[in-house]
């Protein structure tokens, strides 16, 4: 695993350099940047997984450095350690996809977590590649027309743009063509699945998606795989798998006018209250306005003055006390009002909460009555 340093200061690039434990990270090579045109060169020269990068750089900055690496280098993760806390960059870099954007001062283990976190991201995008390869090996090579090759390229800009009918009505002529021509096959089919499967790799990546999301115990990863045997079972793995990406949509604003950082908050609160009865992840949060998740939990704290499982367990607390208060609901039917299957962790996170049970609170608000 490889990583570039790039930042003006020779200072910061040094501490960073000898601070971060990179063996602990397993990273091999350290290269260091003191400028957009030198990390340029070295890319160009040498491979590279990740690169690190400050914003405000003399002659180039980082946002512009990363619009570079994305048109010539897509597979290279990035991720931003600045000191500059604007919400116009941190929107603009991660709208280039940027893996995270880090505000500095930052603690060596919040780089360290950052940089383990993209190089797991990596390490399954690698997978899913040698899975690809593996099956290129073990199919057989059908012979068809080289524009009807499936074209990932294509596929996972469509995907990105949200435009999934063009992506299925064209997997739908491909398999007629391959009919009426006479050479749909296992092969042929095997190869569209491992299209699908890369052009959804690169609009995951682009939506902030983990690949594995889309997938579940009901629909795995390795039945979407093996789904070659006709073309009906092809188009509804593929049906699903759209249909999971597609899943999480929400209003983030016009293009013009996209949302402020307290209107993406104010519509997290509101989408709590409206599922006060379930548990929602910091993940599912964020991904409902379509923002990086650790840059979220800053924007999110910043906000509302809690962190985000701070505020959520508070919420749910506060709509506990009010059932407790004011109606006669069994308290095993309020935990599951607020989230909780367990009554057990319910009551002891209540206790937790608030120094006493669902039952003594109850009694003593004069509820229930």
């Amino acid at each position: 695993m490889t990583v570039l340093l790039v930042d003006d200061q020779e200072k910061i690039l040094e501490a960073t350099e000898k601070l971060v434990n990179w063996d602990r990270l397993r990273v091999d090579t350290v290269y260091t940047a003191n400028s957009a045109e030198a990390a340029k060169r070295i890319l160009s020269e040498k491979p590279v997984d990740i690169m690190l990068t400050d914003i405000e750089m003399p002659q180039e900055d980082g946002i512009s450095l990363q619009k570079w690496l994305v048109e010539n280098y897509p597979y290279v993760y990035c991720i931003f350690l600045t000191s500059h806390a604007d919400f116009s960059y941190a929107r603009e870099a991660l709208k280039n996809r940027a893996f995270d954007y880090i505000i500095q001062p930052a603690s060596i283990p919040e780089i360290e977590d950052t940089i383990e976190r993209c190089i797991k991201a990596l390490y399954v995008r690698m997978d899913i590649l040698r899975k690809g390869d593996q099956y290129d090996e073990l199919t057989e090579q059908a012979d068809f027309p080289e524009d009807r090759k499936p074209d990932s390229t294509r596929w996972g800009k469509w995907m990105i743009r949200g435009d999934y009918s063009l992506v299925r009505n064209q997997i739908v002529n491909l398999l007629r063509l391959a009919e009426r021509d006479g050479y749909l096959s296992t092969g042929y089919r095997q190869q569209i699945i491992h299209g699908i499967l890369e052009a959804l790799s690169v609009a995951c990546y682009e939506k902030k998606k983990e690949l594995s999301e889309l997938f579940s115990e009901t629909f795995t990863y390795e039945e979407m795989l093996h789904s070659y045997n006709s073309d009906s079972e092809l188009l509804k793995a593929m049906d699903d798998c759209l249909h999971a990406l597609s899943a999480d949509k929400a209003d983030t604003g016009t293009e013009d006018n996209p949302m402020t950082v307290e209107e993406r908050v104010r519509k997290v609160i509101r989408f709590l209250d409206d599922n006060m009865d379930r548990m929602v992840s910091r993940r599912e949060a964020a991904q409902y306005v379509f923002l990086n998740e650790d840059y979220f939990s800053r924007v999110f704290r910043k906000e509302t003055g809690l962190g985000y499982k701070e505020y959520l367990l508070k919420t749910k607390m506060d709509y506990a006390e009010k059932l407790l208060a004011n109606t006669t609901m069994p308290v095993t039917l309020i935990a599951s009002k607020v989230g909780y299957e367990n009554f057990t962790n319910f009551t002891q996170m209540f206790r937790k909460m608030t120094g006493m049970t669902p039952s003594d609170y109850r009694k003593k608000s004069g509820g229930g009555i």
